[in-house]
């Protein structure tokens, strides 16, 4: 199971992070998330820790793009 938030307009608790709009790294293993909740379409915004299955999608985004994020270093 993914990371869930609840969703401050409707107060739907089974927003899952996977289902990202859009996500913003700040460090190896913690992202600024923004999706849309599927009961009342508010944005809803969570820093949480990313989850295990996004990793590689994660990681190979930043290679591609030169970010680093201590990859190299095994942090990922």
């Amino acid at each position: 199971m993914g990371a869930m938030v609840t969703c401050p307009a409707c107060g739907a608790g089974d927003l899952d992070v996977r289902t990202y709009e859009s996500m913003m790294v700040l460090r190896p293993n913690l992202a600024l998330f923004s999706l849309a909740c599927p009961h009342c379409a508010a944005t809803v915004s969570a820093i949480q820790p990313i989850p295990s299955s996004l990793r590689e999608e994660v990681q190979f985004a930043a290679i591609e793009l030169g970010a680093g994020m201590g990859a190299h270093e095994g942090n990922l």
